[in-house]
């Protein structure tokens, strides 16, 4: 098999972009035939008053336009679109950055002046993790190289003088935040015979080494109260784990708990999913994937929160022991749920894991999952939905995903909506009923009923639309394929600043 591409070296100097021995030079050119930093002088070098503006390349954003550059000491020119100069904050740099790495996969090196549109750590920080996000290519099952995959080994981000060692500070930074997206980014892609809950169990547990690990097997489940998962990972040979993990910094300034969904398949059980709803169901544990990276990542970062995660790992199959339409399943803090749609399985799993990490009493709760269609359709692929009903929790997170250049929107939890979840047999159904129970209104049911089980908590759910793209449906820093949304955003909330 091809090994997967490991990720470029990073570095920070201080000069004239047209200087760069490299095989190309990454010019920022803006709507309006405006140049960015160094774009004029390199254009100028090549003979050229401005740059070539066609249908093709505008400066808008996305757009790319390849130069040769016989008189250089590079080989070529990139030049590379960021739209409007006022629309160029951060998230823009980031996307140009890894468009720019996926525009040049045969380029070994490239220089960039991107970082000199905003001279400061933000800015370093965002070009850095778009050119690692953009090099990464997860080829471990191929066994010839995809040409498409970048080859890029070694870049140079440039910045003025004055802020090389801000700079250098901010790179570091970037390629632990990157690694660990591209680390959950890999954990999504492995196919699911290779993920089964023990095997994902294990996994998780050797990334987070560093860390307190326990996992549960179906004694210590069914010890636990977790019936629930019990019976959605029923169906499988692969018995459910549930993965519980620990980071306690000195010093700590408080504890928060995460939850992440680990269905590692799903084929939506009894209430059997078609072949096209199956074909991405390996990334229905990127929830998992998203708070294991994360908490990988925590002790590199210098995060002084205490972290408790809580990991439902499960198979959801069909099989002569699965759980049925018209179960009632019970969780942790006594209460049971009525089974509607064995498809609706994240919502049972997350469940028992909320019910035990709001036991802990930690100062707040936030659940990451791939959970609702619904959430898709609200929100679009490229996002994430957020339900939550405290304010200072929903203003963190928002402000987190912000600075990461990870899209966030919250969708209401609307208490009248929650009479839909009253069961005539238990004290919860598991989906709601019609007219509610419409696919427009299921992201915000599902909300609703996770929320029974933190208690006084403050809560946050992430519904997690962009954890994978199709084909063709790769833009700016998120790829085809699994995207390692979510982690960075994790990762800023938590920051050593919180």
């Amino acid at each position: 098999m091809v090994p997967t591409t490991p990720p470029p070296t990073l570095h920070v100097a201080s000069g004239d972009l047209r200087a760069q021995e490299v095989d190309v030079l990454v010019a920022p050119a803006f709507k309006g035939e405006i140049e960015g930093p160094g774009t004029g002088a390199v254009l100028g070098a090549l003979g050229l008053d401005g740059f070539p503006v066609s249908h093709a390349f505008r400066g808008d954003v996305g757009q790319t336009l390849r130069l040769a550059a016989p008189d250089l000491p590079a080989r070529s020119v990139l030049l590379v679109g960021l739209g409007r100069m006022v629309d160029a904050d951060a998230a823009a740099l980031r996307d140009a950055a890894a468009t720019a790495v996926r525009a040049v996969p045969d380029a070994t090196s490239l220089a960039t002046t991107l970082a000199q549109i905003h001279p400061t750590a933000a800015s370093v920080h965002a070009v850095a993790e778009g050119l690692l996000l953009g090099a990464h290519a997860d080829q471990r099952w191929r066994t010839q190289g995809d040409e498409r995959a970048p080859a890029l080994t070694r870049a140079t981000v440039l910045v003025p003088s004055s802020r090389s060692a801000g700079a250098r500070e901010a790179l570091a930074r970037a390629a632990i935040t990157a690694g660990a997206t591209r680390t959950a980014r890999e954990l999504v892609t492995t196919p699911p015979a290779d993920k089964t809950p023990a095997a994902l169990a294990a996994t998780l547990g050797e990334l987070c080494a560093d860390l307190d690990v326990e996992v549960w097997g179906p004694d210590e489940l069914a010890a636990s109260g977790c019936h629930a998962t019990l019976a959605v990972g029923g169906g499988s040979e692969h018995g459910p784990r549930l993965l519980r993990l620990r980071y306690a910094p000195r010093g700590s300034t408080g504890r928060v708990a995460l939850v992440g969904k680990g269905v590692t398949f799903d084929s939506g059980g009894l209430s059997l999913k078609d072949r096209t709803g199956m074909q991405a169901m390996k990334s229905d544990m990127a929830g998992a994937a998203t708070v294991a990276a994360a908490c990988a990542a925590l002790g590199e970062l210098g995060v002084r929160v205490t972290v408790d995660a809580w990991l439902p790992l499960v198979e959801n199959l069909p099989g002569a022991r699965s759980y049925r339409p018209g179960d009632v399943v019970s969780h942790p803090d006594g209460t049971t749920t009525e089974v509607v749609d064995t498809d609706a399985e994240g919502r049972l799993i997350l469940a028992d894991a909320l019910a035990l990490a709001a036991a802990t009493e930690p100062d707040a709760i936030v659940d990451v999952a791939t959970l609702t269609g619904s959430a898709a359709h609200a929100v679009g692929a490229y996002a994430g939905a957020l339900l939550c009903d405290d304010e200072g929790l929903l203003g963190a997170l928002r402000e987190a995903g912000r600075d990461s250049g990870e899209r966030l929107w919250p969708l209401p939890l609307w208490p009248e909506l929650d009479r839909f979840l009253r069961s005539d047999v238990a004290d919860h159904r598991q989906v709601g009923d019609s007219p509610a129970g419409d696919p427009g209104s299921d992201a915000i049911l599902a909300g609703l009923y996770l929320r029974r089980f933190v208690g006084e908590v403050p809560w946050l759910h992430c519904d997690l639309p962009a954890a994978w793209l199709g084909s063709g449906m790769g833009w700016g820093h998120l790829p085809e394929g699994a995207t390692g949304f979510g982690v960075r955003t994790l990762l800023s909330w938590l920051g050593p600043d919180r």
